[in-house]
């Protein structure tokens, strides 16, 4: 019997092989994760029946001579169908779930894999030798803790399986924060350098425009209009933090050009207890986000509001902005509108990776068509559990 099971998974196996564009290694898990359910649902029933004591004809339950074959009795096909889709159903929503449509699967550790299908192999011949053996002295109590037995294998296999699928996906998405973040640091030292370097010329160009201006030909209004050009790019923002200044200042020139109104209002000097790069990273991605949002709005509703405040021994972060289009929430976090999904949302998960590390609480909440986003740090160092 055990065999004309082995053969039927194999024959399955085969035929996956040629439907499904997939490396044998990933028909393998797939084939090998649905046969561990479907084996762990069929455990679950025998379990049942024994300990309902349905098995007393037949105590080798499907093995045995006209055994306790499920729809020979309506009562009996209702706890098998209902076993049978609890099983499935919560198999998928703690394991199959955690894969996303359309995911690509990279699996490595080819290992544990092996490992997980020699388990279940040895579960399943154990199994089959203990009914064709054991089974039919009618010991309910042996029986019962041999099927419990099997579904914990069952679970552990499971386990281990999708630990690997699980573990690759997150290795990959560090990678991909780590990156982001070293591009982020030499965009910071970047920017820092060159909003430097244009203030001073900025303040320069001013003082030369006041000495030309009675001597030059050009009319007082074009001096003006000069003069506000220049000024843009000499309002560097001054809230007591280095980083946040530099990030500020380019944000509200990217906003100037596109008509976008940033209101800030921050008391920097309370975020010195974070890495100028860390503050560099965690506003900017929450501006950009905000200003991705509002810059597909009427021109009214391009405004963004940020607030930066300490009250006592915290301190409070809030950015919000109008949005129209809709948000799905997924842990309470916002996902990603673009197609693409591979290469995006990573601004947000490094919001979370920047509070995690200061110890802070994320908040994030959409009302009335207006995005809030609020943070809450602890200003004392023996509440803030600082994580590198």
């Amino acid at each position: 019997m055990s065999f004309t099971f082995f053969a039927i998974w194999a024959f399955t196996a085969a035929m996956a092989l040629v439907m499904f564009r997939e490396s044998p290694l990933k028909v393998v898990f797939g084939m090998l994760a649905g046969y561990t359910v479907q084996h762990m649902a069929y455990e679950m029933y025998n379990l049942v029946i024994i300990l309902m004591g349905a098995n007393k004809g037949s105590p080798m339950g499907f093995y045995g001579d006209g055994g306790v074959m499920p729809f020979h009795d309506p009562f009996v096909a209702v706890i098998y169908l209902c076993i049978y889709l609890v099983t499935y159903f919560f198999s998928f929503l703690f394991f199959g779930s955690k894969i996303e449509k359309g995911e690509k699967l990279k699996l490595t550790n080819s290992y544990i894999l092996v490992f997980a299908a020699l388990l279940l192999v040895v579960d399943i011949v154990l199994n089959a030798v203990i009914l064709y053996n054991i089974a039919g002295e009618g010991n309910s109590l042996y029986l019962a803790i041999v099927g419990i037995y099997n579904v914990v294998c069952c679970i552990v296999v499971l386990l281990l399986m999708f630990e690997v699928a699980m573990r690759r996906k997150l290795e990959d998405t560090l990678h991909s924060l780590n990156l982001l973040r070293m591009k982020e640091r030499r965009q910071y030292e970047a920017s820092k350098e060159n909003i430097a370097l244009i203030n001073m010329k900025c303040h320069d160009l001013k003082h030369q425009i006041r000495n030309v201006r009675g001597v030059s030909t050009l009319g007082e209004e074009s001096v003006k209009e000069i003069e506000n050009v220049i000024s843009i790019y000499d309002s560097a923002m001054h809230t007591g933090n280095a980083a946040l200044d530099v990030i500020l200042t380019e944000k509200m020139l990217s906003c100037n050009q596109s008509g976008i109104k940033l209101g800030c209002i921050a008391d920097g000097k309370s975020l010195d207890f974070m890495r100028e790069d860390d503050v560099y990273s965690l506003f900017g991605n929450l501006i950009d986000n905000a200003i991705e949002a509002v810059s597909q709005l009427d021109e009214k509703k391009r405004v963004i509001g940020l607030k930066v405040r300490a009250v006592e021994n915290l301190l409070s972060v809030n950015v919000h902005n109008y949005y129209e289009k809709p948000i799905t929430f997924i842990g309470g976090i916002p996902q990603t509108t673009k197609a693409d999904k591979k290469y995006h949302g990573y601004g947000m998960k490094s919001i979370q990776y920047i509070c995690r590390k200061y110890g802070g609480d994320l908040s994030i909440n959409a009302e009335n068509n207006v995005f809030n986003i609020n943070i809450l740090f602890s200003l004392d160092p023996n509440d803030r559990e600082l994580s590198v």
